[in-house]
């Protein structure tokens, strides 16, 4: 009897906590429009809704990155991956661009860009996430409202980054779930571009601001993301996240307390 009870009281607790995580994992997923696992060799898939159909340029080593599978590029413009330009991925009031990268070759490099949408520029120039002076991270939204990270990136170190811009409000940076920098922002929405591809690994074709390292789970929301959110998917990994499946588990969970 004891045993049961005990048994009943740890599958009460599972249940709170696979609740608890299906809410999370609901919370993440709004507004997610690109999300780029890296898990599969080949062209990445887009596991968002309305999938875009991004491409491998060149060639790119599948390699483990930090959660499962990554991508490792060379530092070669040519090698890159390609989403070509669709609407949701544009004209949008906030985003959020959340990425592990893993850099190579960051000191002598000029800069070095994690993802970037715009023809040049400039041009068609809607947000970038980018590696430049003191081996720091920069991004900006519109070719405006430049931020800068205070950490120093090191070679083969594993770092989370992400950004935020709320229109209107402010964009911010943090690193490892930590944000960094902070500023005002004086547009009210993203460029409403439909011709410039994302770029990740590039800023834009023919540049030379290619990426040196190993770039995993590459995602974006049309929405700002929590600090407490941002923490969430660095910490848990966004492809379990979203992969939650409480009913299976629970029934596996409670087949193995039975025994």
């Amino acid at each position: 009897m004891k045993q049961i009870f005990c048994s009943l009281f740890v599958l009460i607790l599972l249940i709170v906590g696979f609740q608890h995580q299906s809410i999370l994992a609901a919370n993440i997923n709004q507004g997610l429009i690109l999300y780029l696992p890296f898990e599969k060799a080949g062209n990445p898939a887009d596991y968002s809704d309305n999938p875009a159909k991004p491409k491998i340029n060149g060639k790119l080593e599948h390699v483990n990155g930090k959660f499962g599978k990554g991508l490792k590029f060379n530092g070669k413009g040519g090698n890159v991956v390609e989403v070509p330009s669709v609407a949701k991925l544009a004209g949008m009031k906030a985003i959020t661009i959340a990425v592990w990268i893993k850099p190579n070759g960051i000191k002598g490099a000029d800069g070095m860009s994690v993802a970037s949408k715009r023809i040049g520029h400039q041009n068609g120039d809607c947000y970038n996430l980018f590696t430049w002076t003191g081996q720091k991270m920069y991004a900006r939204v519109n070719s405006k409202g430049q931020i800068g990270s205070n950490t120093i990136l090191k070679d083969g170190e594993w770092y989370h980054v992400a950004f935020t811009f709320e229109g209107g409000g402010k964009i911010k940076l943090y690193l490892n779930g930590i944000e960094e920098a902070s500023i005002a922002h004086p547009d009210k929405a993203v460029l409403d571009d439909n011709e410039s591809p994302l770029w990740i690994g590039e800023l834009n074709a023919g540049r030379n601001f290619a990426w040196n390292g190993i770039l995993d789970d590459v995602a974006i929301w049309n929405r700002a993301l929590s600090e407490k959110d941002i923490q969430s998917v660095m910490n848990k990994g966004l492809q379990l996240l979203l992969a939650v499946d409480p009913i299976n588990k629970l029934a596996v969970t409670w087949a193995e307390l039975k025994k």
